[in-house]
């Protein structure tokens, strides 16, 4: 699963250069860390396409839910709109009793994001950068392919804020929080919840500069999710933590490389443990 940090606000707040253009795609494929996204998007001019990116995850969930590939493709427009598609992929786990709730080859995942307000609005110190976007799964076939007979669609609409606070000359944080109202559980690979609803979610990075031409940025996140799901009464879901840093070339970014560990789903019922708390990422970007 994706592990990204967008760097933009913190080479600002640092005063390294007036201007950055640096992103990573998440697990939905729009700029972010793991699953959530952050206020920025990729860099475009105005008035014109610009900053396709190519993204690559592949996580290792557990034996029970087995392994997740993602491969996705995002593009920026005027500086304030970014758009991609995301293709899953996902290779069977090995437990005869559990297993085939999500032993099914993937999903489709769209995504848009726009900016709405820019970091530092009106020269006001400390004004975060504030985004909306959202995220449609088509052909989701995890837990309800099995259980109903049939894949599902969900998605998710988010509110995002993103603000960098300067530390030291070489360091910053990065501070992300938001809203999303969702119908998917942690993020549609565990299913669709049982209703729409509202879930929040934060996260913090610390971005770090090496001799000025790599950045080093380790990264947490934590994300609200759905407790309960259709067609799996009895199930409870928890929410999710994730660990990560990340590895790119400064001060473009045109290249990144992650790695992370996430927390995401464990023991959901008295006899269902899919033993995904522990999953191991790794991730690619590249800007062409």
């Amino acid at each position: 699963m994706k592990l990204a940090i967008n760097l933009y606000l913190c080479f600002t707040a640092l005063g390294l250069i007036s201007t950055l253009s640096a992103q990573s795609l998440t697990m939905d494929g729009e700029s972010g860390i793991f699953f959530q996204p952050w206020a920025m998007t990729v860099p475009s001019d105005k008035g014109s396409f610009g900053g396709t990116t190519i993204g690559v995850h592949t996580v290792g969930l557990s034996p029970v839910f087995g392994n997740l590939y993602n491969v996705g493709i995002e593009e920026g427009y005027g500086g304030f709109l970014e758009f991609g598609y995301t293709r899953n992929f996902h290779t069977d786990g090995g437990n005869p009793n559990i297993s085939p709730l999500v032993n099914y080859n993937g999903m489709n995942i769209f995504n848009f994001k726009a900016k709405v307000l820019a970091g530092g609005y009106k020269k006001a110190k400390y004004v975060p950068a504030v985004s909306v976007g959202g995220v449609l799964r088509t052909n989701d076939p995890y837990v309800s392919q099995k259980l109903a007979g049939h894949t599902t669609t969900n998605g998710d609409v988010y509110i995002v804020g993103t603000e960098a606070f300067p530390l030291t000359k070489k360091l910053a944080v990065l501070v992300n929080g938001g809203v999303r109202g969702t119908n998917s559980e942690t993020h549609g690979f565990d299913g669709v919840a049982t209703n729409f609803q509202a879930r929040g979610f934060a996260g913090v990075g610390f971005p770090i500069t090496i001799r000025e031409k790599f950045i080093l940025a380790p990264a947490f996140e934590y994300d609200q999710e759905p407790h309960l799901i259709k067609y799996a009464t009895g199930t409870t879901w928890p929410s999710t933590l994730v660990y990560a840093i990340r590895f790119g070339r400064a001060p473009d970014f045109k290249w990144s490389f992650d790695g992370g560990m996430g927390h995401v789903a464990g023991q959901v019922a008295p006899t269902v443990n899919l033993k995904a708390n522990n999953g191991i990422a790794f991730a690619m970007n590249y800007r062409l």
